[in-house]
């Protein structure tokens, strides 16, 4: 009997042991996985090269992060676009864009055989969009549409990865964004009425093939029936849009610094550093690829193609690699904005401000333009994010948008300054993130539940802050300057 209580009493022992064990593996997962200061390690290689079938389509995180990454496009819907009371009367927006899905920046290997057409060049709606697309191309409405673009190809490459070239895929997405976006602001809220004229639709680009491509798509389903006739693509001058504030030596000397604070972040974590230097062999066959960065876009041209992840020799690269990779630089994107980095944004932003400012002016004073559209870069909307102090916010994926909506409460009896009936709000990628900008006090207007969980709130934010925060001797007090010329020589 008593070696029966003792074994008992073992045995219990070693059941505590083992939940114990059980819990503390888990705390230790959960914190590498929700701590900010311990970004995820790598994650290690075993074999096999080739994503599992049906990869982007399965919803196990990893797979959701790529999915979210790639954002094909039966991902993009609409969420909180235009969900105001009917006493706030939508006056217009400003639409931002990132291009779509395109090849990548730097060769990798076997790009020959990647098949960037995948699964996008065959569809009956990219078929459509084709031969309507070229149809119009031979008229002369379209040669006074595309401007300093008609040299640039309507299409993309039908399956070859050209270096930074867009792909059928990146057309099929800024399809499906410009009927949402349609649905929304013409069909649901009117902002353009039959009758529209020249004056009521701005359009500008930054001069690359993919940002062209890009709108051309984009415009083809939000505008009534793709009138072209009074529409003209404007260039913008670089991709900051910056108008006449682009020089400065300032921002060069921010980005600098800048990058050194992130190269610090990388040597501080040197499993990430092993993981680029383990797979850099594997993807690029001579100059070394360094930035973590560099090497996640690098690898996203085979994922988001549906192609095999390359090997070399027997060794190959895991889809648990790039999954590190995207770990990583959703960690690094969510440390605290620096001095640097956001100085270096509000030096490039500024040319941007002062033209949305004053679109947004004139939409108050004269009722036009009603829609105007950006078609940029990833770094377009993240160093907007940037200068108006969002945090947190997940980094622009491909036909990422950010669009500002500006209402008019017609409940409100004008006064002296109808500019004080005026609001806006910012919606970056279907949701509302008025209420992050600092400088914004913002209203809520109401909150967004699925049963008893809040999900986001609809937040308004007076033009007159907006205004303000523009105003010189604001924008650029932390450079102890009052102009951007000032600011800009310190």
């Amino acid at each position: 009997m008593r070696w029966q209580k003792k074994f008992k009493v073992l045995r219990c022992y070693i059941l505590i042991l083992g939940w114990l064990g059980i819990i503390l593996l888990f705390l230790s997962y959960w914190r590498v996985e929700t701590d900010p200061s311990h970004p995820p390690a790598p994650l290690k290689v075993s074999g096999g090269g080739a994503p599992p079938p049906g990869l982007l389509q399965q919803e196990k995180p990893r797979a959701k992060k790529l999915r979210h990454l790639c954002n094909p496009p039966d991902r993009i819907q609409r969420n909180q676009e235009g969900v105001l009371p009917s006493q706030y009367q939508l006056s217009g927006v400003v639409i931002l864009l990132r291009h779509g899905d395109r090849g990548p920046l730097i060769h990798v290997r076997n790009l020959s055989n990647i098949n960037c057409g995948h699964h996008s060049y065959g569809t009956p709606t990219y078929k459509k969009y084709v031969g309507d697309i070229l149809n119009v191309s031979r008229t002369n409405t379209y040669v006074n549409f595309v401007g300093p673009f008609v040299r640039f190809p309507l299409l993309p490459p039908p399956s070859h990865c050209g270096l930074g070239h867009l792909t059928p895929q990146g057309v099929l997405q800024h399809l499906q964004l410009g009927r949402v976006l349609r649905q929304v602001y013409l069909s649901e809220l009117n902002l353009l009425s039959n009758h529209w004229e020249e004056e009521d639709i701005l359009v500008y680009c930054t001069k690359f093939r993919r940002t062209f491509q890009s709108v051309l798509a984009f415009l083809y389903s939000f505008l009534p029936d793709f009138n072209i006739s009074k529409v003209r693509l404007q260039e913008g001058k670089g991709i900051s849009f910056c108008g006449e504030d682009c020089h400065c030596e300032q921002s060069d000397y921010f980005d600098q610094r800048y990058e050194q604070e992130r190269r610090d972040y990388r040597r501080s974590h040197p499993g990430i550093v092993d993981l680029v230097h383990r797979v850099n062999p594997l993807v690029r066959d001579g100059e070394e690829i360094s930035n973590p960065i560099t090497m996640r876009d690098a690898l996203l041209s085979y994922v988001c193609h549906g192609a095999s992840l390359p090997c070399v020799d027997g060794r190959c690269v895991k889809v648990e690699d790039v999954t590190g990779l995207v770990s990583y630089e959703e960690w690094e994107g969510r440390q605290k904005r620096t001095s640097s980095q956001r100085k270096a944004a509000k030096l490039k932003m500024y040319g941007l401000l002062k033209s949305i400012t004053g679109v947004v002016n004139s939409m108050m004073e004269d009722s036009h333009p009603r829609v105007v559209v950006y078609s940029g870069h990833d770094r377009t909307l993240k160093y907007l994010l940037d200068t108006l102090g969002i945090p947190n916010y997940q980094l622009p994926h491909y036909a990422s948008r950010l669009v500002v909506e500006l209402y008019q409460n017609t409940s409100t009896t004008p006064g002296p300054d109808y500019h004080a009936t005026y609001f806006f709000r910012m919606v970056y990628n279907g949701k509302d993130i008025t209420k992050f900008i600092p400088f914004c006090d913002s209203i809520t207007i109401r909150q967004l539940k699925s049963g008893s969980v809040k999900r986001g709130a609809i937040s308004l934010c007076s033009v007159s802050k907006l205004v303000n925060f523009l105003r010189p001797d604001v924008y650029f007090k932390e450079f102890n300057a009052a102009s951007f010329r000032d600011a800009c020589h310190k």
